[in-house]
């Protein structure tokens, strides 16, 4: 009798109240900072597997930001449409097929293509989930960024750390990118179950010409938008300390300090989980204390802590004073992220398509990067990190808006 009630249907429905689309979109930040972390862990080993100038390295983070940069605006364009979910889907499909090539790649040219379809496959995959979160919630952008970032730090923090395990078993590295692969068909065939939020380009347009009418006039518009750009602009520099220094940075403990590539994803698992510990602190500081202003904050704390690990001599106090720079970033990407939303709230996919077309920005800043350590040594090029805290310092005014205020408020009283 009790199996009567035990239905397809109602199995589905089960399953869709625990595991929630937002749920399951921000499952898919976990995903990408993983495959993120994992990349920057197993880089000494692939360079040494690959053979792999520092210049090869340049070339292998910056090519692909600025090949994607021709493709994902459209990619994000498209997802202001109906077409949104497909998009995703196939982006996941996507990225799936470039970590098998990576696991599986013996030479420089092969890893390449692998990262040539990998980037714009994570803007489909993961930028328009993320675009979808702020949808699913909106005039909560910075409070939703920071969950996400969140469940991303929690990626970050079991990447190296299950590096360090495989190659301390001598399992090598290519069985990490195996696994991230099936990882993401199985996210796929989860979010494919999920039905999306309508796209207000779709409602507002009875046609196909009418809606890519929509798209290319709100494209335009955005790009004209001075504060939508000053928020892209500074994301930007805040990169240098987030992905710019996470790729780096075991490649420093490697090359300068001259430690195991285990001990190097120890120490890298180290800054995951300082970052995880300032992601969910942000989360009730963010319903406390306005979030530019921590910013702000943060980004002083930062330049000092990072100068005084280069500068430091002793080997166990650079590596303190690194892992303690994963706190210092608090707040630093969810709010800016959150701003550059809730400047234009009604169409996430193109203000991301703005986003990225400054792709050419941080692909050239991630080549330019390697081609300088280089040329003077990476213990010289890190030097250069130090201006994203300068810059935030710099064109980050304080707020003078009480805690806890309409995001789109906060902005309109900042710039007024």
């Amino acid at each position: 009798m009790f199996s009567r009630f035990i239905t397809k249907s109602n199995i589905i429905g089960l399953a869709q109240s625990v595991f929630s689309l937002s749920l399951i979109l921000l499952c898919i930040e976990f995903f990408d900072e993983l495959n993120f972390a994992l990349e920057g862990a197993a880089l000494p080993a692939m360079r040494s597997d690959f053979k792999l100038t520092y210049t090869q390295i340049g070339l292998l983070l910056g090519l692909p930001h600025l090949t994607s940069t021709l493709i994902e605006p459209f990619i994000m364009l498209l997802g202001d449409t109906r077409l949104r979910k497909g998009l995703i889907i196939g982006g996941g499909l996507a990225i799936a097929l470039a970590l098998i090539m990576v696991a599986n790649g013996r030479t420089f040219p092969v890893l390449l293509i692998a990262m040539l379809i990998a980037f714009p496959a994570s803007g489909a995959f993961v930028t328009l989930s993320q675009a979808t979160l702020m949808d699913l919630n909106p005039g909560r952008q910075a409070q939703l960024m920071a969950r996400w970032t969140a469940a991303g730090s929690i990626g970050n923090l079991l990447g190296p750390l299950a590096l360090a395990a495989g190659l301390s078993l001598g399992w090598g590295w290519r069985w990490a990118f195996l696994c991230l692969a099936g990882m993401a068909l199985v996210l796929v065939v989860s979010l494919s179950r999920y039905q999306f939020p309508p796209s207000a380009v779709d409602h507002s347009a009875s046609t196909l010409s009418e809606t890519f009418k929509n798209l290319g006039s709100g494209l335009w518009s955005a790009i004209r938008n001075p504060q939508l750009l000053r928020w892209l602009a500074l994301l930007e520099l805040s990169d240098l300390m987030l992905d710019r220094f996470i790729s780096y940075v075991p490649l420093y403990f490697t090359d300068v300090l001259e430690i195991s590539p285990v001990q190097a994803s120890l120490a890298l698992t180290g800054i995951m989980l300082a970052g995880l510990c300032a992601d969910l602190i942000v989360i009730p500081l963010l319903e406390k204390i306005p979030g530019l202003r921590l910013v702000r904050a943060s980004a002083v704390f930062n330049g000092v802590v990072f100068t005084a690990a280069l500068l430091a001599p002793w080997l166990w106090v650079k590596l303190l004073l690194l892992i303690l720079v994963g706190i210092t970033t608090l707040g630093w990407y969810p709010v800016l992220q959150g701003e550059a939303y809730a400047t234009i709230p009604e169409r996430t996919g193109t203000v991301m398509a703005v986003n990225s077309l400054t792709g050419l920005i941080s692909g050239g800043i991630a080549w330019f990067i390697g081609w300088l350590a280089e040329q003077i040594g990476l213990n010289n090029t890190m030097w250069f990190l130090l201006l994203s805290p300068i810059s935030l310092v710099l064109f980050i005014r304080p707020q003078k808006e009480k805690p806890g205020m309409d995001l789109r408020k906060d902005r309109e009283e900042l710039t007024s």
